[in-house]
């Protein structure tokens, strides 16, 4: 199974992907861009212009979809910290030229959790955990990054469980997520 977090920044994805592959005993964790991507990203985050930014994180959803089906043709159950819809809303939203044929033929999600919190919990979030220069270059869009999370999902068929975790300990998303994947 492949199951994949997405959302805005400081919702809780990365912590509650980790606890959940943990949680179902044989899951990876897997964040995208890919581990191979990661020297560039801080560049590409600080100066890249939209489309060039578009492209590098759209290769790395096409590097990723190699790596997740591989690992899937192996039996693991892949847990998602972020995927093609993060790469396509944020991107969409910093007017960047994105097309969904961009992302033909990679593997897709089982099911996609979209996270979700207040506005003054995320900046509480935010405050705690420092920001990287992905989170600074998107800061002030963040409102406008959740009405996109959610119309994306809206006009596109998925299996979609929406969860606020505002007030939800990362235990309690995880069991929601458990709860859903099961039926």
């Amino acid at each position: 199974m492949f199951i994949v977090f997405e959302g805005v920044d400081a919702v809780g994805k990365t912590t509650v992907a980790r606890l959940l592959a943990n949680r179902l005993g044989g899951g990876t964790y897997y964040a995208t861009p890919p581990s191979s991507f990661l020297a560039e990203r801080e560049r590409v985050d600080l100066s890249a212009s939209p489309d060039d930014h578009y492209r590098f994180y759209l290769h790395g959803i096409h590097q990723a979809s190699r790596e997740i089906w591989a690992l899937l043709a192996s039996g693991k159950t892949v847990v998602g910290d972020r995927y093609w819809a993060s790469t396509y809303v944020y991107h969409e939203v910093m007017g960047a030229a994105v097309a969904e044929r961009d992302f033909d033929h990679i593997v897709l999600p089982d099911l996609t959790v979209l996270l979700s919190v207040t506005s003054e919990e995320q900046a509480l979030r935010f405050e705690q955990r420092g920001m990287s220069a992905g989170d600074r270059r998107m800061f002030n869009d963040q409102v406008q990054l959740a009405r996109a999370f959610r119309k994306f999902f809206t006009i596109r068929p998925t299996r979609l469980v929406a969860i606020d975790t505002t007030y939800l300990a990362p235990a309690e998303v995880v069991a929601q997520v458990v709860a859903e994947a099961i039926t």
